[in-house]
């Protein structure tokens, strides 16, 4: 082995060595173990009814979300379950990765669950900026006008359930 090529070695090995901070035990790394989110009972009960929307949209027929939209839009007396339907089913078409939704009555809500109900309570406090960021950070460029639509509607509907 010549020098430079045992030079190189060392080098190489310095590098993929990684040397931990050590931290107080009182303060561990807070990405080691993240505490579920604790939500009050108004969220647990919007985000119960959320589920179970979800799930029932899992058994009705596969809409097309825009021709869905249309048809929700013209329509003044709509119903919860289509416009659920019609979220539930385009966050499976147009979402970038797809959404974990819990079962009813789970006790923590996914990341994905806090996500919904931020788009919610966005739409239900008229920050319609802060529920299009959030419309865009999960949700494709071709389907982000129509859930931007059935979210605000769906968010409407929950809001007043409640």
């Amino acid at each position: 082995m010549s020098a430079v090529s045992a030079l190189v070695s060392t080098e190489d090995a310095a590098e993929s060595v990684v040397i931990p901070f050590s931290r107080h035990a009182a303060q561990p790394c807070p990405t080691f173990a993240q505490r579920p989110a604790e939500l009050e009972p108004a969220d647990m009960d919007r985000l119960n009814r959320l589920r179970w929307l979800a799930l029932k949209s899992r058994l009705a027929p596969k809409p097309d979300v825009e021709r869905a939209c249309y048809l929700l839009a013209g329509d003044r007396k709509r119903a919860i379950e289509p416009v659920a339907n019609a979220f539930f089913r385009g966050l499976q078409a147009h979402g970038l990765r797809p959404i974990e939704l819990y079962r009813p009555g789970t006790r923590h809500p996914s990341a994905d669950e806090i996500w919904m109900l931020r788009l919610m309570l966005a739409y239900g406090g008229g920050e319609e900026r802060s529920a299009a960021a959030l419309v865009a950070w999960r949700i494709r460029p071709e389907g982000r006008r129509w859930m931007r639509f059935l979210a605000a509607s769906l968010a409407e509907f929950i809001q007043d359930a409640l």
